[in-house]
């Protein structure tokens, strides 16, 4: 990340996981970040770590799920430079259950914070941003790929890459970038909570990840790239 050209950056998710790694990849002398979780305390670890790479961090505690919040945290983004150049969204969370025994409440929630949350970035954050800007999504695999017990979370996902490209194409008039970005399965806490013996040793790391979106920041603000697909070189878990 070149801080003379990516300035304000926005990460959600800064907390913990792919957005706390993110947060440390673009920190840089010069660099503003505001980093949004829900956890006050985590987000304040992150600033610190932020802050002695010397860059300025700004703690925006939101949930993402609630328009009220997003809009906050937008308007608190480009308070101090006037716009937002890079946004990157990162948020958990996986219900992994049959689809017969899926509550509906359960359901809701996964579109709320994997669907939903996207919207309200896109529809907040896009209008603060400028020629050159870049909208980063962090999805995942499942955007694209389909598994069993994980019906919720791939629809929430596909639906997902569907609202970004039609953002994608109402933002290329103004030279404002999106990018989807599917990694595959990230060695987060993720996984702490979700049955099944899995070989985290065979994923990928948050920081790998986040070395992918530093990397999208880099490019020239001509250069879009529309969607990357990441993976570990031991393949499909």
């Amino acid at each position: 990340m070149t801080s003379s050209v990516l300035k304000s950056i926005v990460i959600t998710g800064a907390s913990r996981g792919i957005g706390r790694a993110t947060a440390l990849a673009l920190a840089a002398p010069g660099a503003v970040l505001t980093l949004a979780a829900r956890s006050v305390d985590l987000l304040e670890e992150v600033a610190a770590a932020v802050r002695a790479a010397g860059s300025t961090a700004v703690i925006a505690p939101c949930d993402v799920t609630i328009e009220e919040e997003v809009q906050r945290l937008t308007a608190q983004a480009a308070d101090a430079t006037g716009r937002i150049d890079l946004f990157v969204h990162s948020v958990g969370g996986a219900l992994v259950a049959p689809v017969t025994q899926i509550a509906h409440a359960d359901w809701d929630e996964q579109v709320r914070i994997h669907l939903t949350s996207l919207f309200l970035v896109c529809k907040h954050a896009t209008p603060l941003m400028h020629n050159g800007g870049l909208l980063v999504y962090v999805a995942s695999v499942a955007a694209r790929q389909v598994f069993p017990g994980w019906s919720a979370y791939c629809a929430a996902k596909h639906g997902a890459l569907g609202l970004l490209g039609a953002v994608r194409e109402e933002l290329r008039p103004y030279g404002v970038r999106v990018t989807a970005l599917l990694p595959a399965a990230t060695d987060t806490g993720l996984w702490n909570d979700i049955p099944g013996v899995w070989n985290r040793a065979a994923m990928l790391q948050p920081a790998d990840v986040a070395a992918s979106i530093a990397s999208l920041a880099a490019c020239p603000p001509h250069v879009a790239v529309e969607e990357l697909v990441i993976g570990h070189t031991a393949g499909r878990l």
